[in-house]
């Protein structure tokens, strides 16, 4: 007789990935008298650059946005950020809400709407769940790179799920970050750095929950091009939580310096590299009365 091997918890899995790097971050935070909890706050303009270079690039989390997309559909992006997602669809669909809850990154996201013209797009000011019950009903529900830090993963997704017609998307890394793999936090904090959730936790949370997501693994490049040093310090200082530690700032100038290639009139860049990105979805309502 076969042993039936003894089931896997995944979502307490998950929330052990998050709670566990979260209390790392906030410890080494606390130390330098700093809080967490405007995080976003302080990385908007530097995550607005990133996202106007990535902008550059090929998505494949658009394209496989746009495979599955009509005109007529009305779209809901949990977590829009900036916007990089929110102003490429919009002249595709008929609506789509952006709601995210980081202030300084809707800021960035109003001016891009009123730059580019944009009257289908409204924009909701709020943390995913607690904000669903302002968010309308949509045809296809959306959240890139939003889920990392989620430690209640399940509500997430059922208001996720609870909120679509048709379909529901999430686009994530199916490693460790680029610069996690760079060991900045190492050279910085000289620890390892807690691993965060990737696209393989998620399907096995939605398969728990009894839905069979699908998905689709594309390999991206990561050009991630600095003016220089000084540039390149301050856009990862808050990643790694250096603060403005004198040391600890040193430490991250050093291994920046170590790692990144010069470029033609002063810049720097990190080494070209293929990285595995995730998109999972489903059909939605697979997560309503289940599990």
């Amino acid at each position: 007789m076969t042993a039936t091997p003894e089931p896997i918890d995944h979502i307490e899995r998950w929330r052990r990935i998050v709670v566990a790097r979260r209390e790392q971050h906030d410890a080494i935070c606390a130390a330098q008298g700093r809080t967490t909890g405007d995080y976003w706050g302080r990385r908007a303009e530097g995550f607005r650059k990133f996202v106007q270079e990535a902008a550059r690039n090929t998505d494949p989390f658009l394209e496989c946005l746009r495979q599955r997309l009509r005109a007529q559909d009305d779209v809901l992006d949990v977590g829009a950020g900036t916007g990089r997602h929110t102003s490429a669809l919009a002249p595709q669909v008929r609506h789509i809400t952006a709601l995210d809850p980081s202030e300084a990154m809707l800021a960035f996201l109003h001016e891009d709407i009123a730059a580019q013209g944009l009257n289908n797009v409204d924009v909701i000011a709020g943390a995913w769940p607690d904000a669903a019950e302002r968010a309308p009903q949509v045809d296809v529900a959306i959240s890139a790179h939003v889920v990392y830090p989620i430690e209640d993963i399940v509500p997430f997704l059922r208001a996720l799920d609870g909120h679509a017609r048709r379909y529901c998307f999430l686009n994530l890394m199916a490693g460790q970050p680029w610069f996690d793999q760079l060991d900045l936090w190492e050279a910085v904090h000289g620890e390892a750095r807690m691993p965060q959730p990737t696209y393989i936790e998620v399907v096995n949370v939605l398969h728990q929950l009894g839905c069979l997501a699908n998905v689709e693994i594309v390999f991206v490049e990561t050009p991630r091009v600095f003016e220089g040093l000084d540039e390149a310090a301050e856009r990862f200082s808050e990643t790694v939580a250096a603060g403005e530690d004198p040391e600890r700032v040193a430490r991250l100038r050093a291994a920046l310096q170590e790692r990144l290639q010069p470029l033609d009139g002063g810049r720097l860049a990190f080494p070209r590299g293929r990285y595995p990105i995730g998109t999972v979805w489903w059909e939605a309502g697979a997560l309503q009365n289940r599990g």
